[in-house]
Parts: C-alpha cells; structure tokens; sequence
C-alpha cells in the first residue's frame, strides 16, 4: 500500500491547495511541503525492500474487469528512483516558492506579485503535476501510465500558461510537442498489448515477442524512443523547454529540473528491459543524446538570460542521461541514474538561485547584473558549488556521476573502437562546451565579466543577501552534492537496483495480485548473468577516463581564459531558423490542409451535414443488405398479435404531421407540428407499456416547445427559399432514406421473441439491485458508466451554450433588419384589442402568476417523489430533474419581462456539483470491487442503494443544462412592435409605451455592449 499512500498524499496537497493558500496565502507550500515528506517516508518501506532484493508488493485496483483492466501500482528501484526525486525536491521548491512568491510577479518568469487566495492556481498546478507524475512512476498499468503521461503534460501546460498572456505561444507549443509524443506512445502502447495481450507492463516486457519478433521490437522501441525526446527535450523536439522558461522560477526549478523532463528518463529506463540490447535502440538513443549534449551546450554559450542558458543546460544534461541510457550496459544504466539524480539537485538548486538574483538585483541577464558576490555571499557560494557539479569538477557528485557516464560509453556497440572513439570525442567537446557555460554562470551572474555599461543595471550597492528562508532551500540541493560525494558509495546498491531492473527482463516471474517481483531473474536460457554491482568512487586511479577529465578541465579552464574570441564567434545567428519557427511553419502548414479538407463541409446549414451522413448510411445500409440477401440469409418470421388499431391511427397523425412539416414556410409553424409528431410518438410509446420512457419523451417535448419559440425570436419568420434542385435532391435523399429504414424496421423487429440479454435483465435484475424498474437499474447500475458519459455530455454541453451565447454580444444574435417598408421577421403585429392585450404585460401574465403559485410546489414535490421511487417505479434522477425544469419554466413564463431563472452561477454549480455527486458514487464503487459498483443497506426496512445518491448527480447535471439554457436564451427578448389599427388614432398611450420600449431596448443594448465577459453567462444578456 505503500505506493497508494505516496499518490495519496500528493493529492491531499492537491486537495488542501485552496483552503491553506485561503488561510496562509504564499505560506500554503509550509505544509504542502510536509504533505509530500510525508509520501517520500511512505516510500521508505518498499524502497528498504527493493534495495535488499526482496520482492515488492503489487497493489491491484480493478478498473474494467470485462477487458481484464487493472490499476497497478508497485515501487520497483525504477519507479522509487522517480517517486523520490519528485516528492523530495517538489517538497524544496514549494517551501522556496513560500518566500518566493512574496511581492513579486509571477508573469514572464519574474516573482508573484499576487497575494492570498491568488496563488492557489500556483499550488494547485504544483500539486496536480506531482500526482501526475508519482502515478506515471509507480505503476505497472500501461494505460494509467498513458494516462498520467498526458496529465503531466496537461499540467505543464497550464502552469507556463499561468505565467501570463506572453508565454501563452511558448505554453501552447509545449503542449504540441508533448501531446505528439503521447500520440506516438500511445501506437507503441496500443502495438504492445495487442501483441502481448496484457495491459500490465511488468508481463508485457517479460514476454517472449521481444526475442522471437525483431521487426516489431524494433519498430515499437522507435516508438517508444521518440515519445520519450518530446518529453525529455531531445533533438529535434528541444526547443519546447527553453519556451517553458516563460514560467516562474520555481516552476521551472520543479518541472524542467526533477520533473517533467525526467518524465522522458523514465520512460527510457521503463522499457529498457525489452530494447536495451536492440541495436536500433541503442543507437537513437546514444546518437541523438550526445548531439543533443553538444548542440544544446553550444546554444548555452549563447545566451544571456541565466535562466534560457539553465533551460539549455538542462536540455544538454538529458542528452548525457539519454546517451548513457542507450550504451545498454548495466554500468551505463547506474551512471544514468546517478546522473539522473546528481542533475535533479544541481539542477533545481541553480534554477532558484537564479530566482534569487533576479528577486535581490531585479534582472537575471548577464548584461545588466555587476559583481555581486560581495552583497550575496551565500547566493554565489551555492551557485559555485553547483555549477561546479555540473561542469563535472572534483569533488561534487556531478563529477563522480560524470567520469562514470566516460567510463560506460567505453562499452558502446560492444566496444567497437570506431564506436567508442566517435562516442568519447562527442563527450569531451560535450564536457568542455558544459565547463564553459557552467563558468558564464558564476562569471555573469556574480563577478560582473559579461556587464554592458550601456544597458541600465541596478546598482550593486542597492543588493543584499535574500533572506534565509529564499537562499537556504535554494541552496540546500545545489550544495549537497559535495558531501554526497564525500559518501558516494552509498549510491552503490540503491543504482545498482535501478541499473539491474532496467537491464534485465522485467519483472520475471510475472507476478500475481499481492505478489511480489524479483528483479534480474530471467527465464532459463535467455540471458546468463545480469548482475553488475555498481560501485563508485572518487578516485579509480590512473585510467583513460581521468586524463579525459583532466583534459576537459584543464581546456574548459583556457577557454574561459580566452572567452572572449569564444563568445565573438558564438555571437550570431548559427541556423537561419529556430525549432519554434519550424514548428510555426508546420503548424500552419497543417491548418491550411486542415482548412481545404473541411471546406466542403464548412458550413453551419444542418441540411449539408444531415444529408451527407443520410446518404451514407442509406447506401451501407443497402450494400450490408444486398451482400445479406445474396448471401442467402433468411428473414424470420414475423411474431404475431403485435399490431393493433391504434397504431394505424397514431401512424396516420405522424404522416400528417410530417408532410406538414416538409411544407411549412413558418419556423413556428414547423415547430408546433414537430412537437406534434413527437406527442404522437409518446402516446405510441405509452401504449407499448414504457411509462419510463414516455415520460421522459413527454416532458422533453414539453420543454423543447418553450426552447423552439425562446430560439425562434432570434430567427426569421420564414424559411428561405430553396431552389428546385436542391429541393429535388432532399425529396428524393429523404424518400430513399425512408424507404431504406421502413425496411431495415421491418426486417429487425417483430421477428424474435426477447433477447437473452433482456430476459436476464428481468429475472435477476430485482434480485441483484434490490430495485423492481428494471428501466432504471438499467441506467444507474447495469449501464451506469454510459449513463455517467451521457451526464458529462449534457454538461458540457451546457457549458458550451453559456460559453458560447455569453461571449457573443446580445444585439449580434438579432437577425439583420429588414428593408424599412417590411415587418420585423420574427415580430408580432397586432391591431386593436390584441394589441392593448400585447402591451400590458402585467395583466398578461396574471393567470400563469396564479397558475405557477399554485403547481410549482405540486411539481416539486412531484420530482422528489420521482427521484426517490425511480428505483422501484416510474421516475428516476432523469425524469425528476426534467420535472423541476418545468417548474422552472412556468416561473419563466409567468414573469412579466425576461429575466434569468436564477442567479448565474447555479445552473453552473448544478452540472459541476452533479458531475462531482455521481463520479464520487463511481469511486466508491472502487471499494467494493469497480467503478460505480452500487452498494445496498436496509434503514428502518427501507431498501437504499448508492444508486439514489447517483441518480442525484444525474438529476442535478440535468437541471443545470436546462436552467442553462434558459438563462442564456430566456434572458433577453426581440422586440414587440405594436401595430395600431387602420382607425384607431396612434393615442398617447400607445406612444407612451412605445417610448418606453424604446428607453428599455436602448439601456438593454447598452449594457449589452459593456460587457463581453464570458464568465457572467446569463448576466450578459439580461435586461
């Protein structure tokens, strides 16, 4: 349970962001930080077992057990490694970001200027990513590690967009990248299983396809190797994280320093147990890593802004990480991941120093920062310590981690000399390239050797030393790496664990619930020996790989020397393009495509959409049928004494009122013989003894009758007029279509008796739900999953019509005025009595007053009953949510002007909170055995099911979308010209009403015009 109570902890972080961030403003990441320390001692158990290779308990969690789809969670060496760095260092920066974000401006990568409750979106994202990330760590399910794959992307995504409407291009291209390498994982994911027929990743890498399928390994290592880049900031996907540097510091300090990029280490050593000795793989891998390395190095060199130069550091660091992946070895495996957490502490550590300079001199760019060190002693003490880690400089542990990596790559292709030669040249100019931008850190940001005197710089005597609480967490991890490395060999069996999980095959024997996994235990005849203890040191004596050190250092040290011919030739333009540009170009590229492919169809006429998918279904239809036919299928018989007499009557008001339909020129016309129709159908519907479902027919047509007319105001009068041919071509798409679906209802129903499906569902279904309507144990236990979709679809939908109708202006969903010598389309002329009627809207709407008065409560009494009994008889969260909307629309109607049924966040509470009712219902359901598993008691001998708490999400997100709809369509009206008769004089009256319709309309419009905002919904449109 171990792994359970790490993700659990970060998402009580996640879960107390707001009220903590209420209470304590910037001092929430306090106890955020205590949250996290306390998953990472969650995970010193297994952590204890693995490292003792004990075998590591599985927790199983049944997601769809008819697909044999289970939530796995385990902590191999592997995924620990992950956990650890995410929850320790997150733990770092969340108790920096406490005094970071004080008074200062998290726009453009600066400090946060907002306060209190403001930084909740801060700690949220903070949180939700390391969610994200411990359940992509430690599981062994293949789709809850797509699944977090993408919410790790989401949240990166979010958090750059959180920095401000700048970095929403940088945020956006982010989010490509990732989003096209979890496209790619998920082919080779998809690939995987079908292959191997299991879902879990542990049985999947120890089946025999990787041996006996060449072809398919390699294809699905590709795969996997070009998902990993897009996350790891791999050439050609680079480009995107010194983008993400728009974010503040200590977003990129936690994302692109322990986090997110490490995502693509991860998956890396994941499935390196399968592709570690795949040639293809092994050469991705070291070719791309080390190009990387160097080329991001030289872009480094290049900037000026410490944190862009961070961002390349970083990008250039995973290339080291990644080539040592692909040597394959198991040596190579342990120096990657002791680099792996060499880079996650100097790393994140340099990144908030960085902050620090930028929150004491308020500028991070070399140009503008003098000699600083003086002012900030423990500031540049810590910067040094970790660079020099980074540039590899005895005794810190990014040396030792470093010399391990030269060592490994000596082992590359087998140790071919070409190999290996081409491999250690890459590495030293890599190392040289990596000394030198390490030095433009201390020498630029501290010591003033890169200052423009003509650029305008806060003066060095105005800086001071940060505070402790800012420079001590920052400091804390980029400074440890010299007494870490003073101890090295405690890193000896915790990457020797990692470094054996990810080299040999994975989790052999495969593993049962509850049982654990022993790692390097391969199947007889496959491998001979995998086991390799690493062991690290200091000193290994005199050999290759220290005269390369001394080489790298000794030429790093010149070149700093003579930097300046260095930074001269750097101090251009090296490519006459960027990875963003290119990525532009592509985009749009793409958009154009996508532009010519919809043009056929980019329309918003329902005749063009419905008519090309009429026909093909009617041309499928008649092709299945046809092949059928001549295939010698036979037609049952039809089943006796199911017709009776009022169908041929309710059959004959349909035909009417469908020809009817087809040539009504009046949009109302049209309407009220739809509603017809539909009236006819739900006698039918009643008839055939489906009071459930006539009921429900029977109430949306009620409401959709006062949705047509709360649309039709908008619209004009008449239908345009359509052209012969076009009307040629819909009679006769319409009578084949016709034709096509009489026939296909004659021939598949009426010739069966129940389906075996249906019957089950009869004879059991009381007994198994406790509930005798077999209608709605259908909809919220056998099929509550479709019915829990269905409840997310009208949701967002009602989203969508706020969203959509409330950043519209009022006056633009008015259709065009007419020539002045014609009526208003859509307006009432009316002369005489019917006019003074019209114009008195108080005395108008006294009998639906007195008729609201009195049913409303009766209809509210009525949904609850509904909604209570659904489960035993006609009714349910559906039909009860439909009832209480009628009541709503009787108080709408019953209103003397339009205005909003309630205020407008209700409607939006309604959906969210039923939304939130039935998917914790569905959680629930986990602890009996699934999602959404009902449970059943018996209080005072009345029978309870979760179902009712279910069907009340149900009916709440119902509500919300028609109360939406009459907020956004109800709240405001065309206008109402009143027409005098032929003799009757145009009275003062009359004008008097007509003036004050004028003042009405005109203050309407108005406010119509101040506000676009889409948040206040049905406000933007009320009078």
């Amino acid at each position: 349970m171990s792994p359970v109570l790490a993700i659990a902890s970060a998402g009580l972080a996640t879960l107390f962001a707001w009220p903590l961030t209420r209470w304590l403003g910037r001092g929430a990441g306090w106890p955020l930080a205590a949250l996290y320390l306390i998953g990472a001692f969650a995970l010193l158990s297994p952590l204890s077992l693995a490292l003792s290779g004990m075998p590591t308990e599985v927790v199983r969690i049944p997601w769809v057990p008819a697909r044999d789809w289970t939530l796995d969670l385990f902590a191999d060496p592997t995924g620990l490694l992950f956990a650890m760095l995410a929850l320790v260092i997150g733990a770092v920066v969340l108790i920096y970001s406490s005094s970071y974000l004080s008074g200062g401006d998290t726009r453009g990568g600066g400090r946060a200027r907002t306060r209190g409750p403001q930084h909740y979106g801060f700690f949220q994202l903070m949180t939700l990513f390391t969610v994200s990330m411990l359940g992509l760590v430690l599981t062994d399910s293949m789709v809850l590690l797509y699944v977090c794959w993408e919410l790790t992307s989401l949240a990166s995504f979010a958090l750059i967009a959180n920095s401000g409407r700048p970095a929403y291009p940088a945020a956006l291209r982010t989010l490509t990248i990732t989003v096209v390498g979890g496209l790619v994982l998920l082919v080779a994911l998809v690939a995987i299983w079908i292959r191997t027929g299991t879902t879990s990743i542990s049985e999947a890498l120890s089946h025999d396809v990787w041996y006996t399928d060449p072809g398919f390994t390699a294809a699905v290592a590709v795969a996997v190797a070009v998902a990993a880049f897009t996350k790891s900031a791999q050439f050609p996907f680079h480009f995107w994280l010194p983008d993400a540097m728009a974010a503040a510091t200590p977003v990129s300090a936690y994302l692109h320093a322990a986090a997110v990029v490490k995502a693509g280490i991860f998956l890396f050593m994941r499935f390196s147990p399968a592709f570690h000795d795949v040639p293809v793989w092994n050469a991705l891998l070291v070719s791309v890593g080390m190009g990387t390395a160097v080329m991001a190095a030289v872009f480094a060199l290049q900037k000026t802004d410490l944190k862009q130069l961070m961002a390349y550091s970083t990008v250039s660091q995973l290339g080291w990480i990644t080539a040592a992946i692909g040597v394959g070895t198991q040596e190579a495996l342990a120096a990657a991941a002791l680099h792996t957490v060499a880079h996650a502490l100097f790393k994140s550590g340099l990144f908030m120093l960085v902050g620090v300079i930028d929150h004491e001199a308020g500028a991070r760019d070399i140009r503008d920062l003098g000699p600083l060190w003086r002012r900030m002693p423990w500031a540049f003490g810590a910067t040094v310590l970790g660079a020099a880690a980074m540039a590899a400089v005895p005794p810190t542990l990014g040396f030792v981690s470093k010399e391990s990596m030269l060592i490994a790559f000596g082992d590359v292709a087998g140790g071919q000399p070409v190999a290996v030669t081409a491999l250690l040249a890459g590495a030293v100019i890599g190392a040289i390239l990596t000394f030198l931008y390490c030095a433009r850190i201390v020498l630029g940001g501290f010591l003033g050797a890169y200052r423009d005197p003509s650029r305008p710089a806060k003066d060095v005597d105005e800086v001071h030393e940060a505070p402790v609480r800012l420079w001590l967490p920052a400091a804390l991890p980029a400074a440890i790496g010299l007494p870490l490395a003073l101890v090295v060999w405690i890193f000896d069996v915790p990457m020797s664990a990692v470094a054996e999980a990810a080299a040999g095959p994975f989790g052999w024997p495969p593993h049962e619930p509850g049982i654990g996994v022993v790692y390097g235990t391969p199947p007889a005849g496959t491998i001979d020996d995998l086991t390799h203890e690493a062991h690290f040191v200091l000193w290994h004596g005199l050999t290759l790989e220290v005269g390369l050190t001394a080489l790298i250092l000794v030429a790093g040290a010149l070149l700093v020397w003579r930097r300046r011919p260095v930074d001269r030739l750097l101090d251009r333009e090296l490519l006459p393009f960027t990875g963003a540009s290119v990525l532009e170009s592509l985009t749009s590229a793409l958009t154009r495509a996508g532009r010519a492919l919809v043009r056929p169809t980019a329309s918003d006429s329902p005749a063009r959409h419905a008519g090309a998918l009429l026909a093909v279904l009617t041309v499928y239809a008649v092709g299945i049928g046809g092949w059928a036919l001549a295939g010698g299928t036979t037609i049952p018989p039809r089943v006796g004494g199911l017709d009776r007499s009022i169908d041929i009557v309710l059959l004959i008001v349909v035909i009417v009122g469908v020809l009817g339909l087809c040539t009504a020129h009046s949009r109302l016309a049209a309407a009220v013989l739809l509603s017809a129709v539909g009236i006819a159908v739900t006698i039918q519907i009643f008839g055939l003894g489906a009071p459930d479902v006539g009921m429900t027919q029977l109430l949306v047509e009620a409401l959709t009758v006062i949705m047509f007319v709360l649309v039709l105001r908008r619209l004009p009068r008449d239908f345009i007029a359509a052209s012969l041919p076009r009307n040629t071509a819909a009679i006769v798409l319409a009578v084949l279509t016709g034709v096509t679906a009489t026939i296909g209802v004659l021939v598949f129903t009426g010739r069966r008796e129940r389906s075996p499906v249906g019957m089950y569902l009869l004879e059991n279904g009381p007994e198994i739900t406790g509930g005798s309507n077999v209608v709605n144990t259908i909809l919220v236990e056998f099929r509550a999953l479709d019915t829990f979709g269905e409840v997310a679809v009208l949701g967002v939908a009602g989203i969508a019509i706020l969203g959509v109708l409330g950043s519209v202006r009022a006056t633009a969903l008015a259709i065009d005025p007419p020539p002045a010598d014609e009526p208003l389309p859509g307006t009432v002329q009316s002369t005489g009595t019917a006019a003074e009627a019209l114009e008195d809207a108080t005395r108008n709407t006294v009998p639906l007053k007195l008729l609201a008065r009195g049913v409303t409560p009766i209809l509210a009494l009525v949904s609850v009953m509904l909604l209570w009994r659904g489960h035993n008889e006609p009714g349910g969260g559906f039909i009860a949510a439909l009832v209480a909307a009628c009541a709503f629309a009787l108080i709408y109607l019953a209103r003397e002007s339009d205005r909003p049924v309630s205020r407008p966040s209700t409607p939006v509470a309604l959906i969210g909170g039923g939304l939130v009712v039935a998917g914790l219902t569905g959680i629930g359901g986990y602890f009996l055995g699934q999602f959404l598993q009902p449970a059943h008691w018996y209080v005072a001998g009345q029978h309870l099911s979760s179902a009712l708490i279910f069907d009340l999400g149900v009916f709440a997100g119902v509500l919300g979308l028609v109360m939406t709809a009459f907020n956004t369509l109800g709240a405001g009206r065309a206008p109402i010209e009143v027409v005098p008769g032929p003799d009757e004089p145009d009275t003062g009256r009359r004008a008097a009403a007509r003036g004050r319709r004028g003042r009405r309309d005109a203050d309407l419009g108005g406010a119509r015009d101040e506000g676009r905002d889409v948040g206040r919904g049905a406000e933007e449109v009320a009078p």
